[in-house]
């Protein structure tokens, strides 16, 4: 196709796209009553924190099909009966493995000195059965490529406490640790910018084949982890153990923690396995590289629960009038990982989608569409509770058949974060702009201004846009996310700014609101991989 033709088919799309836009603004109502209503209740009598201090301090890590987040669920249950939402609901979405929870770790060196050792169990290991006294030796696991490499270890790892990965090199960081997105960021991500999906894919699987294996170039791996600990587990390794990793910034005590995935009672159970501070970790490799002997005391005690293998959503409404059978849905994941207590990622989400309801309950929003609330189980193992509601409500994609609930759907809004919402991604569904500029207007003054044309994953809205339906994400402030609370054991109630999560849930209330009240269809999604470009 010659430039010329391409650039007047562009031309002619925009053509359509503006014209269709201008024709639903002036559509869009916005009952601005209701949105003072909201704005008032959601600002002046907000109980938000309130919300998130229970999930958080009380009910503490909520891993998946944990007791915590079994607690958790059935709290959050008893607070949307008592507000009065109806068909309230712990709905088991599907087949999860066995429950797990810590409920003791103590780890220390204690030759050739002593020195209390900041560590965390990963999810689905094993403990410790007792208190260990051992030496320790270092396994560079990301050099074992095949069975040769493994020869070397052998008959030196009975007894031992295993070092498995290098040093981890600490950076000075001169930058905040919290940041707001800024002018100039926003206006880059609301920058329409055009990919071929094709030459995304293909180059990344050609760097993904390129990439080194550690220092050995392009040496082929054909060991997978199960393999490596296998082998760890029979030469009789007591304990491993790995520096916390992630951003330059996660040093000084924080510790990320990336858990096992789940496992089911006839799979092995994974070795014992510690995450340590880095700054410890180091210490105790520099003590092992200078040829003395280091000790540890270790005693963990880990607890895996088998009286059932399901894991659960938590669901409420809010029934709608005239179009009550057709369904708005707001929801956030209620699971974190295991190290703190999940307060950015994401009890300030589930507390979000809660005060949304509460505050549309309280002063008796009449929406036309039912409004269903969703605190999805399992997100961080794969966003397994949404995409297991999706497949039992919506679309089963075993057989490939949309399901009565499907041709009812209208739109969905997630939140998994806990910053001020700047704007909403368009995931590429440019129809829908006008309808979010006419909704976000309200709430300019709120910092909410800006529409991004392109995709965000990562999170549950992509198990709604997978099958067809359409879904959202806010975009949000980034905060200390990605530099103290991301998956670490600093993601504590501490970390929550009050004013963000108030703006958030007014603005989630009004959003579900207007989708409830909105005249005509919600128009559709646009496929996942829809040539935009893709944001963190």
């Amino acid at each position: 196709m010659c430039t010329r033709q391409l650039f007047g088919k562009l031309f002619l799309m925009a053509l359509m796209i503006s014209s269709c836009s201008l024709l639903l603004t002036a559509e869009e109502k916005i009952d601005y009553q209701m949105i003072v209503k909201i704005r008032e209740e959601g600002l002046n009598n907000s109980q938000v924190m309130e919300l998130a201090q229970y999930l958080t301090d009380v009910y503490g890590p909520r891993l998946a099909h944990s007791p915590s987040y079994n607690e958790a669920l059935s709290w959050a249950e008893q607070k949307f009966k008592r507000w009065g939402l109806k068909k309230v609901t712990i709905e088991p979405w599907g087949k999860f493995g066995l429950g797990w929870e810590n409920q003791y770790t103590s780890v220390h060196m204690i030759t050739p000195r002593y020195m209390t050792v900041i560590a965390y169990p990963l999810a689905w290991t094993a403990g410790t059965k007792k208190k260990i006294q051992a030496p320790t030796v270092y396994v560079n696991t990301e050099e074992l490529f095949n069975q040769k490499d493994l020869n070397f270890y052998r008959g030196k790892l009975k007894g031992k406490i295993v070092f498995i990965k290098p040093k981890r090199k600490l950076k000075l960081n001169f930058k905040p640790d919290a940041v707001r997105l800024s002018r100039e960021e926003l206006e880059d991500m609301a920058t329409l910018r055009i990919t071929k999906p094709t030459q995304i894919n293909s180059g990344l699987h050609k760097n993904l084949e390129n990439l080194p294996a550690g220092n050995s170039g392009t040496k082929k791996r054909t060991l997978s982890w199960e393999q490596i600990e296998e082998f760890l587990r029979q030469e009789g390794a007591l304990v491993l153990v790995e520096p916390g990793m992630g951003a330059d910034t996660m040093d000084k005590g924080t510790v990320r923690v990336n858990d096992y995935p789940p496992i089911l009672p006839e799979d092995p159970i994974p070795l014992p396995h510690l995450v340590v501070a880095a700054e410890h970790y180091n210490r105790m490799m520099r003590l092992m590289e200078m040829g003395y002997q280091v000790k540890m005391e270790v005693d963990i005690k880990n607890k895996f629960y088998d009286d059932d293998l399901r894991d659960y959503n938590l669901i409420a409404e809010l029934p709608g009038s005239d179009l009550k059978d057709e369904i708005v849905m707001i929801g956030a994941h209620l699971d974190a990982v295991s190290a703190a207590t999940g307060a950015t990622d994401n009890a300030a989400g589930s507390a979000v989608v809660m005060e949304a309801m509460r505050i549309l309950k309280t002063i008796n929003a009449q929406p036309r569409r039912t409004i269903r609330a969703a605190l999805w189980g399992a997100e961080e193992c794969g966003h397994l509770g949404s995409r297991g509601y999706v497949r039992q409500h919506f679309y089963d994609p075993q057989k490939k058949i949309k399901l009565p609930e499907y041709d009812k759907f209208y739109v969905y809004f997630n939140v998994d974060w806990y910053g001020r919402i700047r704007g909403i991604y368009l995931q590429g569904n440019d129809l829908a702009r006008p309808i979010f500029e006419a909704w976000m207007k309200p709430f300019h003054d709120l910092g909410m201004t800006y529409l991004v044309p392109g995709n965000t994953g990562g999170t549950d809205h992509m198990s709604f846009l997978e099958v067809g339906l359409p879904g959202f994400q806010f975009i949000q402030d980034d905060l200390e996310f990605f530099t103290k609370t991301f998956h670490t054991n600093m993601d504590v109630f501490d970390r929550l700014v009050p004013e963000d999560l108030m703006q958030a849930a007014v603005i989630l209330a009004a959003f579900a609101y207007n989708a409830a009240t909105r005249e005509g269809k919600f128009p559709p999604p646009t496929p996942i991989e829809n040539g935009r470009r893709w944001h963190k």
